[in-house]
């Protein structure tokens, strides 16, 4: 019922989401709704058999600041570099496709690539270094430490 309600409000764009946060909310009133009618409602209740599968928090976090680095670090490419390696590693051109697009030659696409991971390694390693130095538990890259 709240999946049409809400479907007559607004434009549902990702609908397995929705249904899934939906339920998730209604399996939480209903929680809150037990929990409040008595307390020996408690003993039987099993958190495991109310597990999310979404990633959690500090997953999540962790996911996106490596993504927000690993941006900056292809926006620190030069731009014919940079155009090359998004359509390489982000729309997964081929390079005889990029070469063709860009008009350019197939050695300097492989170039440009090779180039492209070089640097983002490097500024992402770079960022790293200055985040664990910073606070030793983190690793941006979701490397060991150890592993160079």
């Amino acid at each position: 019922m709240r999946a049409l309600e809400a479907e007559k409000r607004t434009e549902i764009r990702e609908p397995r989401r929705f249904l899934v946060g939906i339920a998730k909310n209604v399996a939480r009133a209903e929680l809150d709704r037990r929990s409040k009618l008595t307390t020996s409602l408690l003993d039987d209740f099993d958190p495991d058999s109310y597990v999310s599968d979404e990633p959690a928090i500090d997953d999540a976090v962790d996911a996106r600041d490596r993504m927000e680095t690993f941006g900056a670090a292809v926006a620190m490419l030069p731009p014919q570099c940079r155009k090359v390696f998004l359509l390489k590693h982000v729309y997964g051109a081929s390079h005889k496709e990029i070469a063709k697009k860009l008009g350019i030659a197939l050695s300097t696409v492989e170039k440009h690539v090779a180039l492209g991971l070089k640097r983002c390694r490097e500024q992402m390693l770079k960022e790293q270094t200055a985040e664990n130095a910073e606070y030793p538990e983190t690793n941006v890259l979701g490397l060991d430490a150890n592993r160079r």
